[in-house]
C-alpha cells in the first residue's frame, strides 16, 4: 500500500550545466524507509502552483485519493538513512514542471513524495553487468555503481547532452565507463539502442540493466533478448520518459 510524506528543500547545487542535485529532509522523512532497490525511484508530489502549498492525499475506505497538483517519477539518488536525508538529481531543462521546479528550489521548499520501489536485481551466479543509460538514467548508474560489492565486472554506457554533463563516479566495482554525447543531439532524442547495439556481451552468466525514454529502452530490451538470445529473466529495462510528451 502506498505511503506519501512530506520533505523539504535543505540544500541545492548544479552537479553540470544540466543537472541540478536537491537534498530532502525534515521530520516526516523518519518515516520513509529505502526499497532495497539501487534504481529505486519516488514519485514527487508539487502544489498545484509555484508558491503554493503541497497537499498530500487522504486515504479514505483503504483507497488513496489522487493528489491536488501534478506529480513526476524521479530517482532517489542517495538515501541516508542514518539523517533521513533524500538526495534527488533533475535534468535541467525548460518546460516541465519538476525541472523548473527545481531550477528555483530554495532552502524551506516543500514536496510531497511517496515511498520507493525499484527493479534492479541480481540473479546469484552474475558475473558481469552491463548498464546502458541514456542522461535521466544517470542518477541511477550513480547509485547502483556506489552500492554493488567488489566482485563483479561492470561495463556502463552513459549518454549525455555535452561534455561538461559527465559526472565522477565511484564504486568497488571492476569498472569499464563509457560516456556518449549524443542525448539531445540529431534527428533523434536518444541513440539509446545504437549504444546497445555497439556492445560486444561477455561471455558467462550476466544481468543487463537499460533506463531512458520508453520506446528506446524497449527497443534495446527486445534486442538484448530477441536479436542475441539473452534471457529475459536476467534483463531489465526502466522507461523514464515518452518522446513527444513533457519530461519531468
Amino acid at each position: 500500500m502506498p505511503d506519501y510524506f512530506l520533505a523539504d528543500v535543505v540544500a541545492t547545487s548544479r552537479l553540470s550545466p544540466s543537472m541540478v542535485r536537491v537534498e530532502f529532509g525534515g521530520d516526516d522523512l523518519h518515516r520513509f524507509h529505502s526499497s532495497g532497490k539501487p534504481d529505486e525511484w519516488i514519485r514527487l508530489l508539487f502544489p498545484e502552483s509555484r508558491g503554493g502549498t503541497v497537499a498530500l492525499p487522504t486515504c479514505t475506505d483503504g483507497k488513496w485519493q489522487k493528489p491536488a497538483g501534478p506529480t513526476r517519477p524521479y530517482t532517489v539518488r542517495k538515501w541516508h538513512d542514518c539523517s533521513s536525508r533524500l538526495i534527488v538529481d533533475f535534468v535541467a531543462h525548460e518546460g516541465g514542471v519538476a525541472a523548473e521546479w527545481a531550477l528555483a528550489a530554495s532552502i524551506g521548499d516543500r514536496l510531497g513524495l511517496t515511498n520507493a520501489e525499484g527493479r534492479f536485481h541480481l540473479p546469484e551466479d552474475t558475473l558481469w553487468i552491463l548498464l546502458i543509460a541514456d542522461f535521466t538514467g544517470l542518477p541511477a548508474v550513480g547509485r547502483i555503481l556506489e552500492e554493488l560489492p567488489a566482485g563483479y565486472r561492470v561495463t556502463a554506457h552513459v549518454e549525455v547532452p555535452h561534455y561538461s554533463d559527465r559526472q565522477t563516479l565511484h564504486g568497488a566495482t571492476d569498472l569499464s565507463l563509457h560516456w556518449h554525447e549524443s542525448y539531445g543531439h540529431g534527428d533523434r532524442p536518444t541513440s539509446l539502442l545504437d549504444i546497445a547495439r555497439s556492445v560486444k556481451l561477455p561471455d558467462g552468466p550476466g544481468y543487463i540493466w537499460i533506463a531512458g525514454e520508453v520506446t528506446a529502452a524497449s527497443e534495446a530490451r527486445k534486442h538484448f533478448r530477441d536479436d542475441l538470445g539473452f534471457d529475459k529473466d536476467r534483463l531489465t529495462s526502466v522507461g523514464y520518459w515518452i518522446e513527444g510528451q513533457a519530461r519531468g
